[in-house]
């Protein structure tokens, strides 16, 4: 079979499609001395990108070139799930094995772009044509911010803003156990060895992983998309988890010299850092309030706060900069917002963030108004010594619970997000409630007094996959 292949780099400029055609793959400059020991590196990208994240605003490839790499560029479907993006990636490895004359490939991946290449080694049979895999804060376990963007206070605004695709329901959380059951236990899973580095740091106000940290510091370290636990993958080593946030993470001055040592066609075992036994964690979170909807002439909520809070943060996203946004406090004080940014991490991309932050608040009813005809959500991160508690037996809480469920599934087109069922009941969920096959995410509306009486509220957002067989994947 002839192969026919892109168009290559001229020396002196990085050429090849770079806007984004799914299966176009391109080489970069051959660098002026080739050393057989060192793999040809294959770049892959993640959601919501292109194969430009390596090479504008990045010196990845830069980098890699000056230090002898051969370089190639691949792109994907933006917006579809690893199994659409496996398939072809499978395909054009081969063409880049045979392409770099039979040498096997280090595949390096960014964010979903980590999943979507251990779809093509383990289910559409890559693993030939490559020796290593690096993850770059890839959500081996899902990410949180998938379940809550899929949730039923944010699929208003997430629609809006073109973000409820099969990419994002497939990264939530129960969806990716799902994926993890039918894929570490595969023939294929161990025929590569697997390198993950994680981030830890995600920014101050403004900058484009703040908002996304703030709410994932319920679950632990993030660097502002993922959390550290779930870049880690069953069987593979970790490399590093280090203070990059999920932009620095795949910038080649921040890492790649990090990963370097795990780019060449050989390595002796003792090469090797252990593997990571640590799986992700599975406890809900209990730190936030989050709520949200579609205002048709004026948005107006209102959410309890306890007593003994250290600190508050109310993050309210909206598709308009709401400069009349107002927070006021049980006492009738008024605040209002820091200047609005738009958000520039994956999930919400173009929301503009209002922020209130506020120590030591007051106890009792806050409410959120402005004029407007908007969709919506808000986030209230509370730090409190309640948060741990929340779930727990207290002979003096009163707590009620209100649970709300929505199934997705998708069009005949596969491309558009489907809403195929959806519920609400007091209490909690239980096994019988979910007959369907598919992506449930459930939203848990926490009410209750404290031991002093005063009242506080919480939200609890978790997805899940069910099988064909009724069998829960959480």
């Amino acid at each position: 079979m002839m192969l026919i292949f892109p168009g290559m780099v001229n020396a002196g400029g990085f050429g090849g499609d770079d806007s984004g055609t799914p299966g176009y793959w391109y080489a970069g400059e051959t660098p002026s001395s080739i050393d057989p020991s060192k793999s040809p590196l294959v770049f892959v990208h993640g959601y919501n990108n292109s194969s430009a994240v390596w090479h504008e605003g990045n010196d990845m490839y830069e980098v890699a070139l000056a230090n002898g790499y051969e370089t190639a560029f691949i792109d994907l479907y933006h917006d579809r799930d690893m199994w659409t993006n496996g398939a072809i990636l499978a395909e054009k490895l081969q063409e880049m094995y045979y392409y770099f004359g039979g040498k096997k490939l280090a595949v390096i991946g960014y964010s979903k772009g980590g999943v979507d290449i251990q779809t093509a080694l383990v289910h559409y049979s890559a693993h030939p044509y490559v020796s290593n895999v690096i993850s770059l804060s890839s959500p081996h376990h899902g990410t949180q911010l998938a379940d809550l963007a899929h949730s039923s206070a944010a699929w208003w605004l997430a629609a809006l803003l073109g973000n409820n695709n099969e990419a994002t329901e497939s990264l939530q959380t129960g969806n990716m156990q799902h994926f993890r059951s039918l894929t570490d236990s595969h023939q294929n899973a161990a025929k590569n060895r697997y390198y993950t580095l994680g981030g830890t740091k995600w920014g101050s106000f403004g900058s484009a992983s703040y908002w996304g940290g703030l709410y994932l510091s319920q679950y632990g370290k993030s660097d502002g998309v993922v959390t550290a636990v779930n870049s880690r993958l069953p069987g593979a080593s970790v490399v590093q988890e280090g203070s990059w946030n999920h932009t620095t993470i795949r910038e080649g001055s921040h890492t790649f010299p990090v990963f370097k040592p795990y780019t060449t066609i050989t390595q002796s075992a003792s090469d090797f850092s252990p593997a990571s036994s640590e799986s992700a964690a599975r406890q809900p979170g209990t730190h936030s309030i989050v709520k949200g909807g579609k205002a048709v002439s004026a948005i107006s909520e209102q959410f309890s706060v306890e007593e003994n809070v250290e600190s508050m943060t109310v993050s309210f996203l909206s598709e308009k900069n709401l400069s009349t946004l107002k927070l006021t406090s049980p006492d009738g004080k008024g605040y209002k917002t820091k200047k609005a940014y738009q958000e520039e991490s994956e999930f919400f991309k173009g929301a503009w963030v209002h922020q209130f932050e506020i120590d030591y608040p007051k106890e009792g009813n806050w409410v959120l108004k402005a004029p407007a005809n908007a969709s919506y959500l808000y986030t209230v991160v509370l730090d409190s010594p309640l948060n741990d508690k929340v779930l727990g037996k207290s002979a003096k809480s009163h707590k009620t619970f209100n649970t709300k469920w929505i199934l997705f599934g998708f069009d005949p087109s596969g491309k558009k997000l489907q809403q195929k069922a959806k519920g609400e009941k007091t209490g909690f969920m239980t096994e019988s409630d979910f007959t369907h096959e598919g992506v449930y995410n459930v939203t848990t509306e926490v009410k209750g007094k404290t031991e002093n009486g005063e009242p506080f509220e919480r939200t609890i957002i978790e997805s899940f996959y069910v099988d064909q067989s009724g069998k829960r994947y959480k």
